[in-house]
Order: structure tokens, then sequence, then C-alpha cells
């Protein structure tokens, strides 16, 4: 019987362990720690099997944001990440709590603080990512992919406030629709390089990332891209292109239209100019305005007609001048709030053929 020197598997204080028990208890946090699961190495060292810890941890973890307890699932899995640092289920989920938590606080820069960190556990996803445990790995990513794509529909119903007018608010809407964009771009570059570590002759395993990759890129696109939507299509069409390299049956479509073209109806030139987008809860305001509305009668649709007459040429000469912005914002922002306030919805929105 003699001593070992060891690390706590959960706060890291060095023990020293009595080797022929069976546990011992850490001095510095209390936690219980397994002496017959130790691997006797070379001078004395030792190395812990934790796996049974791990599993036990990762089944809190699940349970916990199960439960949508995000404090819970936030804690479990820094307790895996710690006991098992390549771990990348517990590498996205101990961030992932955070950032849920995060969207409803009223502070901005809270969520951008949380995002932020959940975004950079994304860029190093693909570092760890274990070729070797690949079908495992993927089950991983698609419940990722899933979790993201979930959290960013969602969005629209956090933050919102009721003011004594009954108006639906969010001042700072539109920034945290970014941060989803920005995370979206990260795990699309994530899946690039995790199907670029798939070796080559596993050709369908490679399509699968790049058409999970693709579909997130199609998300961000379709429901309002604050982040150069000109890059967003470029990528679109790169991806359908690489898939098409390795797999010849997948169809590459035509290159997409300019950003917020729309042959049918015109675009909202003016409202577009103002927002800085044609995909944005403002301008969805007012094209379901135009659509549901002013379409439905003849006056309607000759106003429509003229302003997308006069509107182009107005645009391109005074669009980029801080008066014309100026002049139209204040009376832009005080119609979406009363149409906000008759109930026209301010989420993504396709146009209507008329």
């Amino acid at each position: 019987m003699g001593i070992v020197s060891m690390n706590c598997p959960n706060c890291g204080a060095q023990l020293e362990m009595n080797d022929g028990l069976e546990f011992g208890y850490c001095n510095m946090c209390g936690s219980k720690v397994m002496v017959d699961k130790m691997i006797v190495e070379h001078k004395g060292s030792v190395k812990i099997d934790n796996t049974e810890m791990v599993e036990k941890f990762l089944a809190n973890a699940r349970r916990a944001k199960q439960k949508e307890d995000w404090e819970e699932t936030e804690k479990y899995y820094n307790l895996v990440e710690q006991n098992d640092p390549t771990n990348i289920e517990a590498i996205f989920y101990s961030s992932y709590g955070k950032a849920k938590s995060s969207l409803v606080e009223s502070d901005l820069y809270k969520r951008q603080a949380a995002f932020k960190v959940l975004t950079n556990c994304v860029s190093i996803v693909d570092d760890n990512f274990d070729v070797a445990k690949e079908e495992t790995e993927r089950e991983i990513i698609e419940q990722i992919s899933k979790d993201i794509l979930l959290m960013a529909c969602s969005n629209y119903v956090y933050n919102y406030n009721i003011n004594d007018y009954g108006t639906v608010t969010w001042s700072d809407k539109m920034d945290t629709v970014t941060l989803f964009n920005r995370l979206g771009f990260e795990f699309c570059t994530t899946l690039e390089n995790i199907a670029e570590k798939i070796p080559y002759e596993q050709r369908q395993k490679r399509v699968y990332y790049y058409e999970v990759a693709l579909k997130h890129a199609d998300f961000i696109l379709k429901n309002g891209s604050l982040l150069a939507p000109k890059n967003t299509q470029d990528k679109i069409m790169a991806y359908h292109i690489v898939i098409h390299e390795i797999d010849p049956s997948h169809i590459v479509p035509e290159a997409p239209p300019a950003p917020g073209a729309r042959a049918e109806s015109g675009g909202c030139y003016v409202a577009t100019c103002v927002y800085g987008s044609y995909n944005c809860p403002q301008v969805w305001t007012l094209r379901r305005y135009r659509d549901d509305t002013l379409a439905s009668t003849w006056y309607g649709r000759a106003f429509i007609r003229t302003y997308y007459a006069v509107s182009p040429t107005l645009v391109k000469w005074f669009g980029k001048t801080n008066w014309f912005k100026k002049m139209w914002q204040g009376k832009l922002d005080r119609m979406v709030r009363r149409l906000n306030a008759e109930g026209v919805a301010d989420t993504p929105y396709n146009d209507k053929q008329w």
C-alpha cells in the first residue's frame, strides 16, 4: 500500500491518495474520487479513467437541456468539458445554455458577450471532431444544427415588450438577429472544415456536411441576412458547386437574383434605403401592408404603381444622403408602429404575386 499523487477531476486540486483505498475525498471541493479507477503510470503519476463520471455528467446535462434549465445545462456540460476537453457536445452546449439564457436579458451587451463565447466555441468544434468516430460525432453535429436553427427561428419571440398602447416593441431586435447570423456563418465554416477532414473516397459523408452548411446559409439568406446578402448568395452557390463536384447527380441552380430584387411587385426602395435591408422587421411589416391591404383595392394598386415608378429614381439620386434617410426615418417608424399596433406582423415574409 502506497501513496500516489493525483489531481481532483472536478476542481483540479493536487491530492495524495492511498492506492489501497477504493475511493477518497478531495480536501478542496469535497468530491468523491474513485481511486480504483486510476491507472498508475511512470514516476508515480496517475491517469484517471473517468468515463463513468463523464457519462453521468452527460446524462444530467442532457436532462437539464430537455427541461430547458439553462443554468444546469451550462453547469453539467462544463463538468463534462473539464473531464473530457475534446468532447464536441460539451464544447458547444457548455456555452449554448448561457446564450439561451441571455435571450431574455434586456441588456444587448450581455447577449453579445454570450453569443461571442458560443460563436467561438463553434469555431473550435471542427478542431476536436474525431473522424475515427464519425458516426457518433455526426449525431452530435445533427443536434447542434437543429438547435442553432430552432434558436434562430425562435428569436423573434424573445424580448418583446407591450407598451401602454399595446404595441410590441424590441428596440435592439436587429442587433440580436445579427448575432444569430454570425453564429450561423461560423457554423457553416466549421461544417466546411469537417467535410474536408473526411477522406475523399467517403464521398457521401463529405456531401452530408456540405448539405448541412448549405441549409444554414440558405436559412440566413431567407430569414433576413444582415451580413452582406450578396456574400451569402455566393456561399450558397459555392456549396452547390462543391456538392455537384462530389456528387454529379446534384443539380446546381441558376444564379439567384440580386438581393432584395422582386420582379413581381418591386422592392420597397425607400424603406430598404432607410433600414438598410429588404429583409428586416420594419420592411417585412410594410411589405405585408402593401400586399394585404394596398394591393386589395384599385386605388391602392394605383398608389403602388406610382410609388414604383418614382421611388427608384429618388433612391438613385438621394439614397446615399443623410438628409434623405432622416426625412423618411421618422415617417416610416411611425407608420410601422401603427401597423404593428393594428396587428400587422413584423416576422419574415415572402412577397405575394399580384
